[in-house]
């Protein structure tokens, strides 16, 4: 769960990334312009609430001063047990939330805007998932299967993770497609690219510059080229297309926790009962 205020951002397009995990966005603002493609930007609408499936592609983001808001990061197997469907359901080019979470979601919307402290938003928020949710766990096969393939980082193959689980790689496919949406090989992509893009994320936060041939070895590719085909595919431009358009103004605070809100560029992470809760739907 990460608290984020942007009080002098340049108006620009930002690229969603594809990732493994459902991005859940409660925001303090009007809401969120997001598309699945520049064209379908222009006439996008404020979306208070946003929810979105595992898109393969870059999302649109409109990105202008003052958007704030709080984002979690929620396990697409704990998707059935917070929003009654499972991930394979959720839209991946339409991200309003409401018509999932309803009158209950445009409320979180209102009384998040109500509160002054980060700390009172994401207790807010906890308190909502806690509240929405029933226990509705995946097969446990399936439940193993996506940890083992976590704990790889998307490196293991999928014939040895069926095998493991008891179960026909056909079988396990099945089991994935119907909870999420897509194939493991095609989540195990997933895993593997935000990895490399998170390392490639901290590198320049931390040094000013990309390792992307490091990046791509510490995620499993076989070489930088491998990483580049892979971020085409993903993002839709290579990956020191990508740091250069993302990282034009790096601005990252960090204020003591509990400071009200109006940071620039502030993250505040929490990752609290809740969160770990969510986090894993087999309840290990």
């Amino acid at each position: 769960m990460v608290g984020y205020r942007a009080l002098a951002v340049p108006e620009a397009v930002h690229l969603g990334l594809p990732s493994a995990t459902v991005t859940f966005i409660v925001c303090l603002d009007e809401g969120v312009r997001a598309a699945p493609d520049a064209r379908s930007l222009a006439t996008a609408r404020p979306a208070p609430v946003l929810l979105g499936g595992l898109h393969l592609s870059a999302s649109h983001v409109r990105q202008q001063p003052g958007q704030a808001g709080v984002q979690l990061a929620l396990h697409p197997l704990a998707v059935r047990s917070l929003f009654g469907v499972p991930c394979a359901d959720l839209g991946v080019e339409d991200y309003d939330g409401l018509a999932l979470t309803g009158p209950r979601g445009r409320e979180l919307h209102e009384r998040l805007t109500a509160t002054s402290t980060w700390q009172d938003g994401f207790a807010l928020i906890a308190d909502h998932l806690r509240d929405r949710y029933r226990d509705r766990r995946p097969r446990p096969e399936l439940a193993r299967a996506w940890r083992l393939l976590e704990e790889s980082g998307g490196r293991a193959r999928v014939e040895d993770i069926a095998r493991q689980v008891g179960l026909t790689p056909r079988h396990l496919g099945t089991l994935f497609h119907r909870e999420v949406g897509r194939p493991p090989k095609t989540v195990a992509r997933l895993m593997r690219f935000d990895h490399a893009r998170r390392r490639i994320a901290a590198g320049i936060r931390r040094n000013g510059h990309a390792d992307l041939a490091g990046a791509a070895a510490a995620a499993g590719y076989t070489d930088q080229a491998h990483l580049s085909r892979e971020f085409g595919r993903f993002a839709g431009l290579p990956p020191a297309a990508w740091a250069a358009r993302e990282f034009r103004n790096v601005q990252d605070a960090a204020p003591a926790p509990g400071g009200a809100w109006g940071h620039e560029h502030t993250r505040h992470h929490h990752r609290g009962p809740a969160a770990a809760r969510m986090g894993d739907p087999a309840g290990a």
